[in-house]
């Protein structure tokens, strides 16, 4: 008799947790699947303003000062100073994005970067234990979704456990990217996460979007479903007496 009664009281217990835990972790499921399916109905180059606010650099006016060995100033947008693999560069940008390096004191042209180049910056790039560059290759297409550009670009593939590689800019020296099996793992999931199992980086997809219209309706539903089994309050009825 007492283990029945402990049981029943188990019971009651276990179900009053579990019943104001549905409210409580329902309110954020709620607000997670309402906005989910919000975010993929918006356009996400309209959230940046990107269709009425151009980010692209200005072009330097004509007299601004440039080197003598600079052969053309059409489209420049900019030039800086900067370290590539232990050896000071200038680098040259321009409107339509290309980039070159070029030796700050007699101009001669630097990049493409070389393979030896790319490794040295590899090795810099590198604060891991001590490691070896396993394997180093030119790439002018896109290596799944583990990167998608600019390109050309130099591929360098360390000899550590998890597998690290880093994606080198060719023209600018710049490391673009830096990818591991971490990486690719969490790249996995992120897929399945957001329904996009190919490209991993679309938000707005239509599976996503009747997915989480999908959940919110469940959510909805759950919480009218919670709300019967709350105790009611109930009122007794007044008795009115009746006229004579």
């Amino acid at each position: 008799m007492a283990t029945r009664s402990f049981k029943l009281r188990l019971h009651v217990l276990g179900s009053k947790l579990h019943k104001w835990l549905a409210v409580f972790v329902g309110v954020q499921v709620l607000l997670w699947m309402a906005t989910g399916a919000l975010m993929s109905f918006l356009d996400i180059e309209e959230v940046r303003s990107e269709h009425v606010v151009s980010r692209a650099p200005e072009v330097l006016p004509a007299n601004a000062a440039m080197p003598e060995w600079l052969d053309s100033r059409e489209g420049v947008v900019s030039l800086a100073t900067r370290a590539v693999g232990g050896r000071t560069v200038t680098e040259i940008r321009r409107d339509d994005g290309s980039v070159t390096l070029r030796d700050p004191n007699s101009g001669a042209l630097l990049s493409p970067l070389s393979s030896a180049s790319a490794q040295a910056i590899a090795r810099h790039a590198w604060t891991g234990p001590p490691t070896t560059i396993a394997t180093t290759r030119l790439i002018e297409g896109a290596v799944g979704t583990e990167f998608r550009g600019p390109f050309p670009a130099w591929q360098i593939t360390y000899g550590d456990e998890d597998n690290t590689r880093v994606y080198i800019d060719a023209s600018s020296g710049s490391v673009l990217a830096a990818r591991s099996d971490t990486w690719r793992l969490f790249d996995f999931i992120w897929g399945l996460h957001i329904m996009d199992w190919t490209q991993r980086d679309r938000i707005n997809s239509w599976w996503l979007l009747l997915f989480g219209i999908g959940g919110t309706i469940i959510a909805v539903s759950g919480f009218v479903l919670l709300a019967n089994r709350f105790p009611r309050i109930r009122r007794r009825a007044k008795h009115v007496p009746n006229a004579p």
